[in-house]
């Protein structure tokens, strides 16, 4: 009796404490960016999601895929590398292993194929992935392993480039190789920031490529549709917070930062360049940029719009614009109220039959007959 009540009360605590959101923090891992010295890499979740994740429902991932799933089209990432046995990916070097699981995790949010029996997909599924290692081993990164990546992508003929790493420093090597880039036709999309964390030492930024003119920069929000406190000024908004996506051993796991917000904004890329074969690398960024939608201070994606609106000399205008359609996440509290009510009438459930358990024997034994001094 005792155990099952102190199941349902834990059980209810939890409730008490965000439910599934809160079980969903517990069980899902959170990808991190670099790993420590010494540090092994990333193990399998090896655990599934029993729903689609937010952030594909958020952009309109099938209404997209009735008109393009982004084929023909190569999105290279610049990352950590991405593991080949969770993804289907062509590489330039090594990058086709993954100790840390970032760029995993990046490219299965840009071209993970839709598969029976999982619940993670990539925006643009049909698009191919190019693994270009930007980092070390371990995750760290530096302006030359950044700018080397770049040109490597470049060299293989990548046109739309996710870069999911950035450091601090404005290095004129790394500029000229950004500046090589989009000489040759490349879009890069780059993340504003790096993911978000704990630490209290991450430096406020601008970070670089992002800051570099001619990169698109992009900054995440989470599933209220809110950005990030360190939004980068001028950036373009995607889903990056919370968003869940295929890591090592095609366990699921969840990413916070812009790196997630710039895979998605890459694979929107992907998809207009597929349905848009002639489209350039400066008419994609002004499609999803004329295309954003304002929301909560920032310019949030809407890749439809982006997709279906029609080019003129001037700008972009909307046509039979549908935006998405943003569901700002469930609010807990009467929730919380509720189960914290119900926690506190077990608890008391609990104490009476307690006490019942001790004077009922002892009412029994005495034939129910008040005591000597009653």
């Amino acid at each position: 009796m005792r155990r099952h009540l102190t199941v349902a009360c834990a059980t209810l605590v939890l409730l008490a404490n965000g439910g599934l959101a809160a079980a969903q923090g517990t069980e899902l891992p959170q990808i991190p960016q670099t790993l420590k010295s010494g540090q092994a890499c990333t193990s399998s979740s090896g655990k599934k999601i029993p729903s689609v994740p937010w952030q594909l429902p958020y952009l309109g991932a099938d209404r997209l895929r009735a008109l393009s799933t982004g084929e023909g089209v190569t999105v290279a990432v610049v990352d950590t590398g991405v593991d080949k046995a969770v993804l289907p990916v062509q590489q330039i070097g090594d990058a086709g292993t993954d100790c840390v699981g970032h760029g995993t995790v990046v490219a299965s949010l840009i071209a993970a194929p839709v598969a029976d029996g999982t619940e993670v997909s990539g925006l643009a599924p049909g698009a191919r992935v190019l693994a270009v290692r930007g980092t070390e081993k371990t995750g760290a990164t530096t302006a030359a392993s950044i700018a080397g990546a770049l040109d490597g992508a470049v060299a293989a003929g990548a046109r739309i480039i996710c870069v999911a790493t950035a450091v601090t420093e404005a290095d004129p090597a790394l500029k000229h190789a950004v500046d090589r880039a989009v000489a040759a036709g490349a879009l890069i999309v780059a993340a504003a920031g790096l993911d978000a964390t704990k630490a209290r030492d991450v430096p406020p930024g601008p970070y670089y490529p992002a800051a570099f003119p001619g990169v698109l920069a992009v900054s995440a929000i989470g599933p209220d549709g809110k950005p990030d406190a360190r939004a980068a000024p001028g950036s373009l908004a995607a889903p990056g917070n919370l968003v869940v996506g295929k890591g090592p051993g095609g366990g699921a796991a969840i990413g916070v930062g812009p790196a997630f917000a710039a895979a998605h904004v890459a694979a929107a890329a992907a998809l207009i360049r597929s349905y848009r074969p002639e489209t350039t690398a400066a008419d994609l960024v002004r499609r999803l940029r004329d295309t954003a939608a304002p929301q909560a201070g920032v310019t949030v994606l809407d890749p439809l719009a982006a997709l279906t609106s029609v080019s003129t000399a001037a700008a972009a205008a909307t046509a039979r614009r549908e935006p998405v359609v943003v569901t700002p996440g469930p609010d807990l509290a009467p929730a919380k109220q509720a189960a914290w009510t119900v926690v506190v009438v077990v608890a008391v459930a609990v104490a009476l039959l307690g006490a019942a358990a001790v004077v009922v024997p002892r009412g029994r034994r005495r034939g129910w007959r008040a005591g000597a001094g009653e």
